[in-house]
C-alpha cells in the first residue's frame, strides 16, 4: 500500500539517523572552506611574488649587459618598468609596480630606504624630493627594488592578517637585486652617463 506523502515526510522529520554526522559537517565544513581558499590565495601570491623575482632579474641581466630594445638609447624607469612588465604574467602590472634603484658603497651594504616605496605609498611615509631611481654609470654597484601591488583573490581569507597591504587591501610583493654595470667602452648608450636621478615624484608620474 502506498504511502501518503504527508506520512513520508513526517516520517523523515522523525527519523534521527545520520543526525550527529550532519551536525560534524556543518561544524567543519566552514573550517576546512576557509583553510582551502586561504591556500588558494597563498599559491597564487607566491606565483605572482615568484614572478616578479623572475621578470626583475632576466630585465636586470639586459641591463648588466647594457643590451638596450631596439628604439631605445637609455635607461629609465619607464622602460625598466615596461620590460618587466613584458616578462610578468600579472594583470595591469604597470599601474601597480614602482620601481628603486641607487648606487651602493660595497664596503657599507644596501642604502635603500627601509620602506619600501610603492604605488600608493602616503607621501607621510616617503618624502618627495628623496631620490628613488638613480641610473648609474659604467662598473657602478647598482642595487633594485621592485614593489608590486596586487589584489587577493579572496578578502577573506587568513593571508590578510599575514601579508603587508595598502589602504585598498592590495598585498605589496617585494623584489631586489643586486648588479653591476659592466664596462660600457664609452658606448652613448650608458644609462646616461650622469648618474642621473628620479626623484619619488618623477617616479609616481612615470607610474601612472
Amino acid at each position: 500500500m502506498r504511502m501518503s506523502l504527508r506520512k513520508r515526510t513526517k516520517r523523515f522529520w522523525r527519523n534521527e539517523d545520520g543526525a550527529s554526522s550532519s551536525i560534524e559537517f556543518l561544524f567543519w565544513f566552514p573550517l576546512f572552506f576557509y583553510v582551502g581558499y586561504s591556500g588558494m590565495d597563498l599559491g597564487l601570491q607566491s606565483f605572482h611574488h615568484a614572478d616578479l623575482e623572475r621578470s626583475l632579474d632576466m630585465t636586470i641581466r639586459e641591463v648588466r649587459l647594457n643590451r638596450l630594445p631596439a628604439g631605445e638609447d637609455k635607461w629609465d624607469h619607464a622602460l625598466l618598468k615596461k620590460m618587466i612588465c613584458e616578462r610578468a604574467l600579472i594583470s595591469e602590472c604597470s599601474q601597480h609596480l614602482a620601481l628603486e634603484m641607487k648606487s651602493i658603497d660595497p664596503r657599507v651594504g644596501n642604502t635603500l630606504d627601509p620602506t619600501p616605496f610603492c604605488v600608493d605609498t602616503p607621501a607621510t611615509i616617503r618624502k618627495a624630493e628623496d631620490v628613488v631611481f638613480e641610473l648609474g654609470t659604467s662598473n657602478e654597484l647598482m642595487i633594485i627594488r621592485a614593489c608590486l601591488e596586487v589584489s587577493p583573490a579572496f578578502g577573506f581569507s587568513m593571508m590578510n592578517d599575514l601579508v603587508k597591504q595598502d589602504n585598498d587591501g592590495q598585498w605589496e610583493l617585494h623584489a631586489i637585486s643586486v648588479f653591476v654595470h659592466e664596462p660600457f667602452g664609452g658606448s652613448s648608450n650608458t644609462a646616461t652617463g650622469d648618474g642621473s636621478s628620479t626623484s619619488t615624484e618623477d617616479t609616481t608620474s612615470a607610474t601612472n
